[in-house]
């Protein structure tokens, strides 16, 4: 991953913004952002431990919830429900603390 986000930064012409899509990924991003210097819009989804303190702004959700349906879900199969596959959709929130609102630069 670090050599993706490398050859991304190195580029001819360099992203100039990151989505990362899990923890792991964001932690790397901000790790090689460091490195990098250059400002670089990222927005992690999923809030990761110091995100507030670094500033990364991310996509949160809702871990409790989203365990509790899970196991609702599946204590209804082990009841003997059955039916045909529901899709849901579970909230999230936007938490704005900087990393994301960074504008490209001019030119």
């Amino acid at each position: 991953m670090s050599t993706a986000v490398r050859e991304m930064l190195a580029a001819a012409e360099p992203v100039t913004a990151l989505f990362s899509g899990n923890n792991r990924v964001t932690v790397t991003v901000v790790r090689e952002l460091a490195r990098h210097g250059r400002p670089v819009a990222l927005v992690g989804f999923d809030d990761i431990e110091l995100a507030d303190l670094l500033g990364v702004t991310v996509v949160a959700q809702d871990a409790a919830a989203l365990g509790r349906t899970a196991a609702e879900r599946l204590f209804r199969r082990l009841d003997g429900a059955d039916g045909a596959p529901e899709r849901l959709v579970l909230g999230t929130t936007l938490l704005a603390r900087g990393s994301g609102e960074i504008a490209p630069p001019a030119g």
